[in-house]
């Protein structure tokens, strides 16, 4: 659940802040662009994403890891309170949204991943683990709590749809029977 939604807070971030490659004029800066969709509704910024997402698609690879270069350097020089106000606000945009919407959310994201390079995979999930280790060990332990807080929340429906959406992000060397049954205690 964790990778899910780093990945789609990523994702969000990442399509949010696309320029056209047919634009060649300077994009105005990734904080005017934080603010002004700050002002936005929900909906306006969903919308506003999805227009940023299918042109950050149009940009060749060397355009899109510059811009998500740029996007990483900005969210690092951000504070860890407006980073947490930031991931707070998607986590009440993710529980806002209705089963179905989060369904069709999740199957991009599926289709995105599919759609990646094996070596693009590969170092995706090397930052996540990355990222995830260089956090305290409060942190960590605050991470686990909330997942646990909220699968524990899910009902059994969503809890079947969750271990089955996550059934090859499992631990390695672990049967199919032990992985849904230690799922939810980890």
């Amino acid at each position: 659940m964790k990778t899910l939604i780093k990945t789609l807070i990523t994702a969000g971030i990442f399509a949010s802040f696309s320029i056209s490659a047919a634009d060649l004029s300077p994009a105005p800066g990734i904080q005017e662009h934080m603010e002004r969709m700050k002002s936005m509704t929900p909906e306006e910024r969903a919308k506003e994403r999805e227009t940023m997402h299918r042109e950050m698609e149009k940009l060749t690879p060397a355009q899109r890891t510059e811009k998500r270069r740029e996007i990483r350097e900005y969210m690092e020089k951000m504070t860890p309170d407006e980073r947490a106000k930031q991931h707070d606000e998607m986590h009440r945009e993710w529980d806002s949204m209705t089963p179905e919407q989060r369904a069709e959310k999740r199957s991009k994201i599926r289709e995105h991943w599919e759609k990646m390079t094996p070596e693009e995979r590969t170092a995706q999930r090397s930052e996540m683990r990355e990222h995830y280790e260089k956090l305290p060990p409060e942190e960590r332990a605050a991470q686990r709590r909330e997942m646990r807080e909220r699968f524990e929340k899910m009902s059994p429906e969503e809890r079947k749809q969750f271990r089955k959406d996550m059934r090859g992000n499992m631990p390695p060397g672990m049967p199919p029977a032990e992985r849904s049954e230690k799922t939810p205690a980890k």
